[in-house]
């Protein structure tokens, strides 16, 4: 599928983007040839990232502001002797003055023009491009901004409610994620309401700006791939099932979108293909609709908004149509004309992406940022992983708290999904509190394996994934209690030289010697378990040259004689060993404060008093530097699933150093502060 032509060369790419999709991006860019240039404030780049990446601009702070700089983006990338940008998705992607500023600056932005952002930017001039082109949109109320007089605004909200009816929707013109946005159901909650959304629009976007529409209850969430390039050429890559979201945020895609009408896919593919035509749109963007399937014998869409960018999802459009999107957004940058055979392209299997979070499903999944010991995803065939995160790293509380992505792939549906389940089963992530076992469920769940189903349906079964899980990690308790006895009684020491690769970037090494290949451990109250470790490797960080992971995979059989699949993790710091084992997409950690065994220095400190009980967040810091110290005395106090712990001494001494501060995320076992050496 070459271009017939092109009008300009690319040859360096400046991504204004961190994480998976900068390493998506110079992913695609290193087949093409094209040299590419990121963002990084670690001395030693990030390993996901080194083999990709040419080149790196070092910053003191990575931070969100960086990436919401248009100036100092457009400067990084001139230093750099970049001739283009490209912006992901999130942070500046979606926004027309960078794309200008970009322009002015005599780079090429890879992206559609600034005038079709901006058509598209606010939810209520879209819906009036929609309206235009004949999209089919709800009954809704465009551009209400109470900050402009807001007793004329609310008459203008009660006009609009008393001829439409209840339920309504009232969001925020700009943005989204939940943000400005509230479901009224009654006429006395209207201006409240109304005054609530615009307060979140102006604090989370900047604008107060507010559109209201028709509210459906329990839609279906689709969207449509558009790619069109600079000659006039729109080309759909078909559609995707968006719809299984939690805090109104997407959770699991799947491309086709499944049981679909014929009729109602095709006035879907046609409406967002004359939405893009309409407003000269040309690069990768997304059309989003909402589906009533109120009436299954006479179903419906309306018009969302427009995502003008590359979406977190177009992974699974991408191994449904065998073709590279980032690929043609470059080439369509630089000037080339989209195949005619784009135009007949069908979808060929079924794919799913499932985003994987730190977060904790009983706490409206709260984010759960902290230290990462091993991530070390299973692979095989149909398996897709979109990574932003080394071996062993760190979630921090400063970005979103993605782990990755898991795209698979299959013949049909059912396939697509069962694998994704086996693929979490068989991945290895000892770090914090996370979504994979929630996902396993979602993944089998009947009614999701039998038929799509509704944006509403993660919010209205959690209780039921929570007992799903307890109940999973009780079966499993007697088998991990007998592992953890085996791990914790065969540490295997650091080897004697453990070389970092010429670069200095975290590697893994094969280690040949087994934690405990062919033992039979008799742990008391326990039955026998005999354990065979099947591959074993060790990773570290630069940014923790003093810790060491060894985390490896095996099979073990109990009582039952059944030969099932395991992992494990023995992470040794100076003064810490942490013993991880995994079993079907479920962690357990047990934390060793004494001196660690494994070699790798450090005098032995006691611990008492000094680690987190339960994994949460710090609410008060109470022990400070120097500070003496009596047996029971309250050091810290931590949030975690509504409720207060507190983490007393249980010995005299003096503190040496407090690690954490006031909302800081922290894990069972967690080290907080450190005693002086007594």
């Amino acid at each position: 599928m070459n271009a017939s032509h092109s009008h300009s060369r690319i040859k360096k790419i400046f991504i204004a983007n961190r994480g998976e999709i900068a390493r998506r991006i110079a992913t695609t860019a290193k087949k093409m040839g094209i040299e590419t240039v990121a963002i990084t404030d670690r001395q030693v780049p990030p390993a996901y990232l080194a083999d990709v990446v040419t080149q790196f601009v070092h910053v003191k702070e990575e931070t969100t502001q960086t990436y919401l700089n248009p100036a100092l983006m457009v400067e990084y990338a001139k230093a750099s002797g970049a001739d283009a940008v490209h912006p992901g998705f999130g942070f500046l992607s979606e926004n027309a003055g960078f794309a200008e500023v970009v322009g002015k600056a005599g780079l090429t932005w890879i992206g559609p023009r600034p005038g079709a952002i901006d058509a598209m930017a606010s939810k209520a001039t879209a819906r009036v491009h929609a309206e235009k082109t004949n999209v089919p949109c709800l009954p809704g109320l465009n551009g209400l901004d109470l900050t402009q007089g807001e007793t004329a605004a609310i008459r203008q909200l009660e006009s609009f409610a008393e001829k439409t009816g209840f339920p309504l929707l009232i969001k925020a013109a700009y943005g989204g994620g939940g943000k400005g946005m509230r479901v009224v159901n009654k006429q006395s909650e209207l201006a409240d309401n109304a005054r609530r959304a615009a307060a979140e629009a102006v604090s989370s976007f900047g604008n107060g700006s507010l559109i209201v529409e028709k509210y459906l209850p329990a839609p279906r969430h689709v969207e449509v791939q558009v790619m069109a390039d600079k000659h006039g050429n729109v080309c759909i890559f078909g559609d995707r099932d968006c719809s299984l979201q939690r805090r109104h945020q997407k959770i699991l895609e799947e491309a086709p979108a499944p049981n679909l009408p014929p009729e109602v896919r095709d006035a879907m593919h046609a409406a967002a293909k004359g939405l893009a035509l309409g407003v000269g749109y040309d690069n990768a963007g997304t059309v989003e609709f909402l589906v009533d399937e109120t009436n299954r014998h006479h179903v419906t869409f309306y018009f969302l908004e427009m995502n003008t960018r590359l979406q977190v999802e177009h992974t699974v459009t991408e191994d449904v149509f065998n073709v590279d999107l980032v690929e043609w957004q470059i080439r369509v940058a630089r000037g080339e004309e989209l195949p005619q055979e784009f135009k007949n392209m069908k979808p060929r299997g079924h794919s799913v992406e499932v985003r994987i979070y730190a977060e904790d499903p009983g706490t409206n999944f709260f984010p759960a940022p902290g230290p990462v010991r091993a991530f070390a995803p299973a692979s095989g065939r149909g398996i897709r992983w979109e990574i932003g995160l080394d071996t062993v790293d760190e979630i921090t509380t400063g970005f979103d708290p993605m782990i990755a992505k898991l795209v698979c792939s299959a013949g049909d549906r059912k396939q697509a999904l069962e694998l994704v389940a086996q693929t979490l089963e068989r991945t290895l992530f000892a770090g914090p509190r996370n979504n994979i076992p929630f996902l396993i469920w979602l993944t089998r769940h009947p009614e999701i394996v039998e038929r799509p189903s509704n944006t509403h349906f993660i919010g209205s079964h959690v209780e039921d994934a929570l007992s799903w899980e307890t109940s999973a990690r009780n079966s499993l308790a007697v088998d991990q209690e007998s592992l953890m006895i085996a791990l914790e009684g065969r540490r295997v020491l650091i080897p004697d030289s453990t070389a970092h690769t010429s670069l200095g970037y975290p590697s893994h090494t094969n280690v040949t010697a087994s934690a405990f290949a062919q033992t039979t451990q008799r742990p008391a109250g326990h039955e026998s378990i005999s354990t065979q470790v099947t591959a074993k490797y060790l990773a570290w960080s630069p940014r923790e040259p003093r810790s060491i992971s060894r985390y490896g995979f095996g099979r073990y059989e109990s009582g039952q004689k059944l030969s099932k699949a395991f992992n494990f993790v023995v992470h040794q710091a100076p003064n810490r060993t942490e013993y991880w084992i995994g079993l079907h997409g479920h962690n357990w950690v047990r934390v060793d404060e004494r001196a660690s065994s494994g070699g790798s220095g450090g005098a032995g400190t006691q611990g008492d008093g000094m680690s987190a009980p339960v994994p949460g967040k710090v609410v008060q810091v109470l022990a400070s530097n120097e500070q003496t110290i009596e047996p029971g005395q309250v050091l810290f106090v931590l949030e975690s699933m509504k409720m207060q712990f507190e983490v007393k001494s249980s010995k005299s001494g003096t503190v040496g150093h407090i690690l954490v501060k006031v909302g800081d995320q922290v894990m069972a076992g967690q080290t907080l502060g450190e005693w002086t050496n007594t």
